[in-house]
């Protein structure tokens, strides 16, 4: 019965690779990647680090330059 000569486990086959690559191809189409890449940007940000705060070399005090236009 499933011998590979069989052409229902030809057709059972050739039905399960259509629907694999179906979606597939919708998980990993461009639209999908940027809708996920835009709810991951929007999420809440929580960080569990038990450490030291990163501080970055910013000179607040410093009043700006004057900019020429």
């Amino acid at each position: 019965m499933f011998a590979a000569g069989n052409p229902v486990v030809w057709l059972i086959g050739i039905i399960v690779l259509g629907i694999v690559f179906f979606l597939l191809r919708g998980y990993f189409s461009a639209e999908a990647r940027a809708r996920r890449r835009r709810e991951k940007s929007h999420r809440r940000v929580v960080s569990w680090k038990q450490g030291p705060i990163v501080r970055l070399a910013v000179d607040a005090d410093k009043p700006k330059r004057d900019c020429k236009r």
